[in-house]
């Protein structure tokens, strides 16, 4: 008799700003995993983000993309934290990421984590001296528009009067 278990995972979720230095994807799982134990971060296109292998890192195996933009704890099977920080995280990196820890082809440990970096817009308009600015977001693309309207201040229509005060009588 053949038992079956059910697992349920949840997804791990992890914002960061765009422009920061780096983004920890985390990962802890039960110390003393077996040295020949293969630990391997893909994204959700299927790259290769990260693989340790024989007991160091595997950068030729490593997707373009992610080149010489990850790292890995030193002692990371034995401590059992196979967190990935991955560098310079761009809007580009926002997608799943999934860690799995491979043994003769036997499937040890799994985590997913979804990354979402932020891309952050500031605009000061008192230096800028304009009157609106409208900002609108389409999928992944935002777009400012500006829209520069000088305001003479005499012809403004305003509560308060900005001509300076006469005196009617004469001294």
């Amino acid at each position: 008799m053949k038992k079956q278990v059910h697992l349920q995972v949840k997804v791990c979720q992890v914002e960061v700003e765009e422009g920061a230095e780096s983004v920890l994807l985390p990962f802890t799982t039960t110390p003393e995993l077996p040295g020949d134990a293969v630990v391997e971060w893909r994204d959700s296109k299927d790259r290769k983000v990260h693989v340790f292998e024989n007991g160091s890192d595997q950068p030729e195996e490593q997707d373009q993309f992610y080149r010489n933009r990850t790292k890995m704890n030193e002692d990371l099977l034995n401590t059992g934290d196979l967190s990935l920080v991955l560098r310079r995280p761009t809007k580009r990196d926002s997608r799943e990421y999934r860690c799995r820890v491979w043994r003769k082809g036997e499937l040890l440990r799994m985590k997913t984590v979804h990354l979402k970096v932020k891309v952050c817009l500031s605009v000061h308009l008192s230096s800028l001296h304009l009157s609106s600015v409208h900002l609108s977001s389409v999928s992944s693309a935002a777009t400012v528009q500006v829209q520069n309207q000088p305001e003479d201040i005499r012809t403004r229509s305003s509560s308060t009067d900005p001509t300076p005060l006469i005196d009617d009588q004469s001294v």
